[in-house]
C-alpha cells in the first residue's frame, strides 16, 4: 500500500478522516494515530503540533455539526491529494493535487528523505472497562470492548450508532480490506447494507452494530435477511432513546426533540419477521453469548438480532 510506505518512510502519524465510510489505513499499524475529531476546536488542537498536513483521498475536513472558526491553526499548512475535481476545488487547502492518490503517495515515498519512526506507537488503545458490578449498568463501552476481544480478524463490521461511534473507533481497529463500513448521516443504512455485504462476501463473518434509534429506520430489512437466509449478526445497543439528537438539542439550550424509545420492543419486531432475537441485559451473559456466536459467525445461514440493554452515556459530547 503506497500510503503505508509513505507513512513508514516519513515516520509520521496517520489520522483517519472524521466520518470515514471505510478505513483508509490499517488501524493496527504503529503509525495509526486515531480518528480526527468532528468539531473545529478539537480539530485545531489535534493538528496544531504539525506544520504540514497531507490529506489523501478524502475531504479536508468534513465537520459535524457546524462550529465557527478556522479548521487549523495559522502555522499549519494543508495539502490534499484527490482524484475528485470537486473535492479538490472545495477543500480549504494551500495546495490541491489532482490525480490517483496511490500513485501520488508512491511518488512522494520515492522522493522524500527517510526519517526514523518514533519508538512508541502513535496510539495506545484504551484498556477494557471494568465489568459492571452487581446492580451497576452496562454501557456501550462494555459491549464494544467485548467485541474487540472476540471479533474474527477477517470480520466485516458495519456501524450506525452515532453516540457510540467514537468508542467503537477507539476499541475496534479495522485491519482487513472492507473491514469497516459506515455511512454517517444516511439513516437506516446499516441493517440492509449488512445483508448485502454478507450476500456478496459469504466467506467472511458480517455483523452490524446499531443504536436502537437508528435500527428503526430500516427494521423491515430483517425480513429480507430471513427470506434469503443471510447469516448476519445484528447487534442493537438499546439505551431507550435517541442520544445523538438529544445531545445536539442540549448543546443549543433546548430539551431533546425525541420521545424516549423505552416502550419499543425491537426484539419483538425482529421475531414478527421471523428473525431470531436474544435480549441480553447482564455483562456475564453478553460475554457468554459472544463466545458462542462469534467463532461460528462466518458459517451462519440465518440472521440473529442481539438486543443488548445499555445505559445512556452521559459523557457523550458530539
Amino acid at each position: 500500500m503506497a500510503l503505508v510506505a509513505l507513512a513508514e518512510r516519513l515516520g509520521c502519524p496517520v489520522w483517519q478522516e472524521p466520518f470515514g465510510g471505510q478505513a483508509g489505513f490499517p488501524q493496527d499499524h504503529p503509525r495509526f494515530a486515531g480518528h480526527l475529531p468532528a468539531r473545529r476546536a478539537r480539530l485545531r488542537e489535534v493538528l496544531a503540533p504539525y506544520d504540514l498536513v497531507l490529506v489523501v483521498g478524502a475531504g479536508a475536513f468534513r465537520q459535524y455539526p457546524y462550529d465557527p472558526g478556522p479548521l487549523v491553526e495559522p502555522g499549519t499548512r494543508v495539502a490534499v491529494a484527490t482524484q475528485d475535481p470537486a473535492e479538490a476545488h472545495r477543500s480549504p487547502v494551500d495546495l490541491a493535487v489532482l490525480g490517483e492518490p496511490a500513485a501520488i503517495c508512491a511518488a512522494l515515498a520515492a522522493a522524500v528523505d527517510a526519517r526514523p519512526a518514533p519508538d512508541e506507537p502513535a496510539r495506545v488503545r484504551p484498556a477494557a472497562p471494568a465489568p459492571p458490578g452487581p446492580g451497576e449498568p452496562m454501557f456501550a463501552g462494555h459491549v464494544l470492548a467485548a467485541l474487540a476481544e472476540r471479533l474474527p480478524h477477517d470480520a466485516i463490521l458495519l456501524e450506525e450508532t452515532p453516540s457510540s461511534r467514537p468508542e467503537l473507533h477507539a476499541r475496534i481497529p479495522a485491519t482487513e480490506p472492507i473491514g469497516f463500513i459506515s455511512a454517517m448521516g444516511m439513516l437506516g443504512f446499516a441493517l440492509p447494507a449488512a445483508i448485502g455485504v454478507r450476500m456478496a462476501s459469504q466467506d467472511r463473518p458480517v455483523l452490524t452494530v446499531v443504536g436502537d434509534g437508528s435500527s428503526l429506520y430500516q427494521i423491515t430489512a430483517l425480513w429480507s435477511a430471513v427470506a434469503y437466509e443471510v447469516g448476519v449478526l445484528f447487534v442493537v445497543l438499546v439505551n431507550g432513546g435517541y442520544a445523538i439528537m438529544d445531545r445536539l438539542a442540549e448543546r443549543n439550550g433546548s430539551d431533546g426533540p425525541w420521545p424516549q424509545l423505552d416502550t419499543i420492543d425491537i426484539g419483538a419486531m425482529a421475531r414478527a419477521q421471523g428473525c431470531e432475537s436474544i435480549r441480553v441485559s447482564e455483562h456475564a451473559d453478553l460475554l457468554e453469548r459472544l463466545d458462542t456466536l462469534l467463532p461460528a459467525l462466518a458459517d451462519r445461514a440465518t440472521p440473529l438480532l442481539l438486543e443488548v440493554m445499555v445505559a445512556p452515556d452521559a459523557t457523550f459530547d458530539p
